[in-house]
């Protein structure tokens, strides 16, 4: 493990900052990162807020690729696509495979990475864990949750 955080949505951005200054300066090319954790933890608002961080411009919005299975995005460091997994079919590898053919990434971030663990399309560079600490109460503002990250 590499980091551990406690953060409220308002950190993430911060976070995706320093996951993505390592992922362009420590991890190989193309890097695959997957998220993992409990619905609702945060995965795909990091997703974005990593978009951005990675040189996806502020204008273009980062949207939740559930229905598509994949958003590819044009960035400062090269093309990017961002995979949710979590619609995926019994392990339906051919969709996601069909998907990767052939293509040519700077980085893969995948939500819900578990459901095609089998592609060899999809290995890992790194994984970011999720995981509610708490959910939010009466007058709390932001839901905490820990970040993990693993090789």
């Amino acid at each position: 493990m590499i980091a551990c955080w406690t953060a409220g949505l308002e950190d993430l951005a911060k976070i995706a900052r320093v996951v993505a200054e390592h992922l362009l300066n420590t991890s190989s090319r193309p890097f695959v990162l997957w998220l993992s954790g409990d619905l609702g933890a945060g995965k795909t608002t990091f997703a974005k807020e990593l978009m951005h961080a990675l040189g996806v411009p502020k204008n273009v919005p980062v949207l939740s690729p559930t229905y598509t299975y994949m958003t590819e995005y044009d960035s400062t460091s090269g093309l990017l696509a961002h995979m949710d997994l979590y619609r995926l079919v019994d392990g339906d590898l051919d969709s996601v495979e069909m998907l990767l053919s052939g293509r040519s990434f700077s980085g893969l971030i995948i939500e819900w990475p578990e459901r095609a663990r089998q592609s060899s399309l999809i290995e890992k560079t790194a994984e970011l864990n999720f995981l509610i600490l708490s959910d939010k109460q009466d007058g709390d503002a932001e839901l905490r949750r820990q970040i993990s990250m693993s090789h």
